[in-house]
C-alpha cells in the first residue's frame, strides 16, 4: 500500500519535545522543563481535541494537568500535560 499525504493539508505547529511520557490507562502524559513548554504543547492538544478515552473522564479534553507536576531526581521540576 502507497502511503500519500494531502498536498492541501494544513502543517501542524511546531511544539515542543516532552522531556519524559509516562502513561495511564486512558490517557497520556508530557513532561516539561519549562511551564511555557507545558502551555504551548496544552495548546495543541486542546486544538487537536484530545480527550481522555474511557473511565469516570472519558471524553473529558486533555491539555494542561497542574496536579501532575512533580520534581524528577533527574530532570527536576517537570510540568505536566495530558494528551
Amino acid at each position: 500500500m502507497k502511503k500519500t499525504t494531502n498536498a492541501n493539508a494544513t502543517p501542524a505547529p511546531a511544539t515542543p519535545a516532552p522531556v519524559l511520557r509516562d502513561g495511564r490507562i486512558c490517557f497520556g502524559i508530557s513532561y516539561f522543563a519549562t511551564e511555557t513548554d507545558a502551555n504551548a504543547y496544552a495548546a495543541e492538544v486542546q486544538r487537536r481535541g484530545e480527550t481522555y478515552n474511557g473511565g469516570f473522564f472519558d471524553g473529558m479534553p486533555c491539555g494542561r494537568e497542574k496536579h501532575r507536576d512533580y520534581v524528577h531526581p533527574t530532570f527536576g521540576q517537570l510540568y505536566a500535560v495530558t494528551d
